[in-house]
Parts: C-alpha cells; structure tokens; sequence
C-alpha cells in the first residue's frame, strides 16, 4: 500500500473500532442503569434493542448518502449523531431519553461502518493493496469485541455508570477529530435519484428484524409480532412501488446485477446465520455459570482466532486459491468446524466448546473478510456505498434469522423457571441436544451456501468463456 491508502485503512480503522464501543459495552452498562433510574423491564428490553433497530433503519440511507455527498462528509455528521446520542444517554433521567439516546448510537455507528468500507474500497480499489486495506479492517471487530467488553465492565464496576456514555461522546468527539484531519477531502459522485427507497428499504429491514427477533422468544408478544410484520409487508410493498416508479430510483438494484454480487450477499448472510458465539457465550453464563465478565474473558481466544482469521488465514488463503474459490473453501470449512459441535456432552468441559468457537471464529472471520474483499472489488464506480449498505444489510438479515434457525431450541433449554437460579439436569441434556442439532443444520446451511458460489461461479466462468469465443 501506498502511504497514503495505509493513513486512510489505519484511520478508517480506528474510526469504526471506536463506533463498537456500544454494541460492545451495552450489556455491561444496562443493569447498573436499570438498577439506578428504577427501569421497567419492558423499557430494558427496549434499550437492549433500540440501537440495532435504529441502526438497520439507516444502512441504505447512509450508503446512499456517502455515495452522494461524500464518505468523510458523511463520517463526520454520522459521528456528530452519534455524539449527540451518547450526551442524551449520559444526562438522561427519563425512560424516552434513554431510547431516543442509544437509537442516536446505533445508527450514528453503524452510518459510520457502512461508509466506512465504501471509502475504503474507493481508497485501495484492486491489487494486493485491496487485499491488505481490508485484512487490515477486517481485525477491527474481533480486536474491539476482545477488549471493549472486559474494559467496560472494569469502568462499571469503579464509576458510575454516566461515565460510560460520556466515553462514548468523547469517543465521537475523536472519530470527528480523526476525519476531519487523516481523511482526505471527498469527491462524491453526485448520484442522482429519490431518497424514499433507501428509507423504506431501512424500516422493512429494521421491522423485519424485530419480528424475526420477536418470534425467537420463548413467548413472543403477539402484538408485535403483527404490527413489526404488518410495517414490514407496508415497507416493502412501497419500496418496490417507488423503485418501479421512479426514472432514477434511490435504492437502485443495478449495483446488484453482476454474475457474483447476488451469490456472494447469500454467502454473507450464510455466515450471520451459522454464528455460534452468542450460544457458547449462553453456555458459559448458564451451563458453567460465568458472570458477564468472566465470560468475556474466557471467550477471549475465539475474538484472537477471529483476529488471525480477518489478517492471516485470509490473506493466506487468497495467495494459494485466489479470492473466489478463498472463499468458498474457507465458507466449507466453517460448516465443517460447526460438525464438531456433534460431540458436545452434559458435563463436557467447558474449554471444548472455547476450541469450537476459536475454529469457528478462526475460519468464519477469514471467510467473510475475504466475502468482503470480493464484494466491495466488484461494487461498480459510484455504487459502492449503496453495496455496503447492501453487504451490511446480509450479514445483518442473517444474525437475525440465526435466533430462529439456531437460537430457539438453545434458548428454550437455558431458560429460568421462576425463582431458580441454575438449569436443571434435564435442561442441561437438551442444551447439548440444541447444540448438537444446531452443529448439523449449521453444516447443511454453510454447503449450501458453498454449493450457491459453486455454481455461480461456474456460470460465470462458462458465460465468459462463451463471450471470448464469440469475440
């Protein structure tokens, strides 16, 4: 890389490690707040949610923007909402204020995240500069989820909890800081078209989402469900008729087109789906009875798995096989790790369920850093903001399919009868039965996804090869 592209990687970088520090450090934070301003467990079930929620609102309508007007334009707003968001949070003393403060949080964040890897494609488009600028990024996230959680809990367990939000302004205050003097000034494409796709496309995501979230519970509300599905069904259906009518639509699908972009968004999304780290970590609070913190750091060697994965596996595997088959090999193998779940037993130790998620941190890290290699090269001039929301939105769509598809039986099995404090015997044997149902399913999920690129691929060496011949 040259100079220049390793100031932008290492900045964008640090910019966005900073923007995790709420998704990072919110569980830490929700019970000593609760425990303070006297919160109704309905309004700590929705602070927990209000940041994702808000953020998937905005991922088309910031990869829109940063195409339109300029990435580090639109780092900097993004980062002032989210400062404003964790000032609202941190003088807070009513339940509204507390939502309206963490939506603020995560959807400045995640503005910042999608545009993030759009102005670092523009950065270091193609080559071995590409590859670097993006293994580089890509250890932001495990790095951030490894240190932010224990460091938030130790601040919680010495301050009140007001200092944490007031770290995250500050953290804000920085990000702005960061992009106003490394990033270099922007040169926006000046894209054309409405902006009420993008918006609707957010709230059909974000509703989507919630519903799907709802229907994972044990006992789902009824009334959310209807209403998050019925807003959901109304996004969508706008959302085409806008698409269809406009001459220029905002959410245009074209970025979308090549023979790749498609396969590649199931691919992602695959990926969300089979994670596992959000059961082990379940594991390790109600099977081996770990506190929060505790927890956090015995799963610190899956988050160095996934840094290794994101920076050497990655970059490895793309010198041996090249970025598409990288992938898929690299995909398959990460079904392959979620097989070894099948040996899980009552009363296995605990370090064996750490060695399954380090594997799986290990070669699934490595497989969506170079997804995402692959998808952020082919965004076509102009586009890639909004294939960055497109990515984001995957990835995104995936976790929240994973409660359904994985999360449920898991769930159920852990879940506290009133009054008790620990998991029966009988829970104990069904948590492993989950475990080991879910090591199947998330196998067949992840071939399949491999089978998708597969032959995707194969289309498209076939359609090139035809196209040659012709000329």
């Amino acid at each position: 890389m040259t100079p220049a592209q390793r100031r932008t990687t290492y900045t964008l970088s640090g910019i966005v490690g900073l923007t995790l520090l709420v998704v990072t450090g919110l569980a830490f934070l929700i019970q000593p707040m609760a425990d303070d301003l006297g919160l109704s467990e309905p309004t700590i079930d929705l602070a927990l949610v209000a940041p994702s929620i808000a953020s998937l609102l905005v991922v088309f309508t910031a990869g829109r923007a940063g195409d339109r007007f300029g990435e580090r334009r639109m780092i900097i707003a993004a980062a002032i909402v989210f400062t404003v968001g964790a000032g609202l949070l941190a003088s807070a003393t009513i339940d509204p204020v507390i939502i309206v403060g963490l939506a603020f949080c995560g959807a400045g964040s995640v503005a910042i995240q999608v545009v993030a890897l759009s102005l670092l494609k523009r950065t270091a488009p193609d080559g071995p500069a590409h590859v670097r600028a993006f293994t580089t990024f890509g250890v932001v996230f495990p790095f951030a989820f490894l240190v932010f959680p224990v460091a938030t809990a130790l601040v919680v367990g010495s301050v009140n909890w007001r200092w944490i939000p007031v770290l995250w302004a500050m953290a804000g205050v920085v990000v702005i800081t960061m992009a106003l003097l490394l990033l270099d000034s922007d040169r926006p494409e000046g894209a054309l078209g409405e902006w009420a796709s993008p918006i609707l496309a957010g709230v059909a995501l974000a509703t989507g989402s919630r519903m799907l979230q709802e229907i994972s519970r044990e006992e789902p509300n009824v009334t959310i469900v209807v209403i998050t599905t019925s807003m959901c069904l109304l996004a969508t259906t706008a959302c085409v008729a806008v698409i269809r009518r406009a001459s220029t639509p905002g959410l245009s699908l074209r970025p979308l087109t090549g023979a790749m972009m498609r396969p590649l968004l199931v691919a992602i999304a695959v990926i969300g789906l089979i994670q596992i780290l959000t059961y082990v970590t379940i594991a390790l609070r109600y099977v081996y009875d770990l506190s929060p913190l505790q927890a956090s750091i015995v799963i610190a060697p899956a988050q160095i798995g996934a840094i290794v994965g994101a920076k050497v596996v990655a970059s490895r595997a793309i010198a041996v096989w090249g970025i598409a088959r990288a992938g898929r090999v690299l995909l398959l193998s990460t079904g392959l790790v979620m097989l070894l779940l099948g040996f899980f037993r009552p009363g296995a130790s605990m370090w064996f369920l750490i060695l399954v998620a380090t594997a799986f941190s290990l070669t699934g890290t490595a497989a969506l850093t170079v997804m995402n290699i692959d998808i952020m090269g082919r965004a076509p001039e102009g586009s890639s903001g909004l294939v960055s929301g497109f990515r984001t939105a995957a990835s995104s769509f995936g976790s929240a399919l994973s409660m359904i598809v994985l999360g449920a039986a898991v769930l159920s099995s852990v879940s506290l009868a009133s009054g008790s404090t620990t998991i029966s015997q009988t829970q104990l044997e069904d948590f492993a039965a989950a475990l080991r149902r879910d090591g199947l399913v998330g196998f067949l999920i992840a071939a399949a996804g491999w089978a998708v690129l597969y032959v995707a691929a194969r289309r498209n060496r076939s359609n090139l090869e035809s196209g040659a011949l012709s000329g």
